[in-house]
């Protein structure tokens, strides 16, 4: 080991994971740790997306920490920009500042037996350790931009929605969108109103329900600041909606999906007249299968004059633009990637090793797992926030990581009151918590006949949880340290 600086606690990235992180170890009194943060600023996703029209498709009264409401939100759907300054509001408010290192890109992470620490080194080659290593990478954070044959050759301008090119004036331009799932069914509406041609690219079609938002009054935002009460009420209406109407869908609701479907249907048919495109738009697996998106204004981009809608697959891009299979030529001035993110990986570039010197990579061959969405076998004193199977179909991911986190707590102050050396899952234990994950996986919808990012290449799913919040809930109330080997 080296004579790297020495923490308590390190933890890797400083969005909304991260930033609940650090509070909640300021709470416990632990004031020796640092949070480190490839981009500029605070905010993760919300930092990084900064496309027209990126908002969150929950509503912000329950996309908050539930220990820091903000009675002013603008809207019940907030724009990121809106939701950027919620996070580093926290960040200021609970004194983060001073344990941020920002612009900071880590490139290994390697635990050290002997001394049962991580080493981390950074890309500029400086070294830190710490006692427990705290990723809050979580799944949506590396853009993912298909290998098309040809896409070095284009003469014009190409961009990833997460790294928005505010240089570049659509206004006139021939665009090219490729892609059409929860980023770019945001920006595809902002883009056709100025381009002077939008082909947008589709593989399937999406299940799209209304959004319905709408702004707050300044009146409610006065009822929100003065009763705190009424705001956590609320919130718990928007979390038991999300309970009770989109998570049983995910479970098969024979009585639930055939309504989602119908809204779905009428959504699609009050925009668009064509039976053609219509039918083009109607996705052909079950509801829930792929993430259910929100929209008031996607489709009605597509009944424009300027936007043609390609379903011929791609074959490659050449200079001028897309090729696709049907032949037909589409000169484009601008191609934008709304093609998600590499979310199977997780690991967001980092390379961790565990004991006997085998990386993450390694032990996820087969397809990420962990117990409890936090903790993998061989990975001593590695916690993780927002980790394998634990993002939802429904509801809140942050309800999810501050259950991650309070567990997490719970397993440092285990780590600090009995001086050990080394916490890590039993590997056994954590074969058994996957096995029978995978076994309540079969009963979900995401298992069904189609291609989404909640699946590996092998068609596993790794990204989701298959039971309820409320479950999850219950599930992380405190840890069984039985599950742990102890050093």
């Amino acid at each position: 080991m080296s004579d790297a600086t020495m923490h308590q606690v390190i933890i890797i990235g400083a969005g909304m994971s991260g930033l609940c992180a650090g509070i909640r170890l300021q709470g416990m009194g632990i004031d020796d740790f640092l949070i480190l943060e490839k981009s500029a600023g605070v905010g993760g996703t919300w930092h990084d997306n900064t496309y027209p029209g990126a908002c969150c498709d929950v509503p912000s009264v329950l996309y908050s920490y539930s220990f820091e409401p903000n009675p002013n939100w603008s809207r019940e759907y907030s724009a990121q920009d809106e939701i950027r300054a919620y996070f580093e509001h926290c960040a200021d408010k609970y004194g983060l500042r001073d344990r941020l290192r920002l612009s900071t890109t880590v490139r290994s992470a390697r635990f050290d037996e002997g001394a049962g620490a991580w080493e981390v080194t950074l890309e500029s080659g400086e070294q830190l350790r710490s006692k427990v290593l705290i990723s809050g990478l979580g799944q949506l954070n590396l853009p993912h931009t298909p290998d098309f044959p040809g896409a070095d050759t284009f003469g014009g301008v190409s961009f990833h929605s997460a790294r928005w090119r505010h240089d570049i004036d659509l206004t006139g331009k021939r665009v090219a969108v490729i892609g059409n799932a929860a980023s770019a069914l945001q920006f595809i509406p902002h883009v056709a109103a100025q381009a002077a041609q939008l082909h947008v690219y589709q593989r399937s079609a999406n299940y799209v329900i209304k959004r319905n938002d709408s702004a707050y009054t300044d009146a409610q935002k006065r009822r929100f600041a003065r009763w705190p009460w009424l705001q956590k009420l609320h919130r718990a209406g928007v979390y038991i909606r999300g309970e009770l109407l989109f998570y049983p869908v995910l479970r098969n609701s024979r009585l639930l999906r055939p309504l989602w479907e119908k809204w779905a249907r009428e959504h699609l048919e009050e925009h668009i007249q064509d039976p053609e495109l219509r039918r083009k738009l109607t996705p052909d697996y079950p509801v829930g299968c792929k993430r259910i998106l929100v929209a008031d204004d996607y489709y009605q981009a597509f009944a424009r004059d300027n936007v043609e809608l390609v379903t011929s697959a791609i074959a490659a891009i050449d200079e001028q633009g897309v090729v696709t299979e049907d032949g037909l030529p589409r000169p484009v001035d601008v191609i934008i990637y709304g093609t998600g993110f590499n979310t199977s990986a997780m690991l967001s570039g980092v390379d961790f090793i565990g004991t006997g010197g085998r990386s993450l990579r390694q032990a996820w061959a087969d397809g990420a797992e962990a117990y409890r969405g936090v903790c993998v076998a061989g990975f001593p004193n590695l916690f993780m926030l927002y980790g394998p199977n634990t993002n939802l179909g429904s509801n809140s991911i942050i309800f999810m990581v501050e259950r991650q986190v309070n567990y997490i707590a719970a397993c440092i102050d285990k780590m600090l009151a009995h001086d050990l050396q080394s916490l890590a899952v039993n590997a056994a234990v954590m074969r058994a918590y996957n096995d029978r994950l995978q076994g309540d996986m079969a009963g979900t919808v995401w298992v069904a006949n189609c291609d989404s990012w909640y699946k590996n290449a092998a068609g596993k799913v790794v990204n989701n949880w298959p039971r309820s919040t409320l479950y999850y809930w219950w599930h992380m109330r405190a840890p069984d340290f039985a599950d742990f080997d102890m050093s």
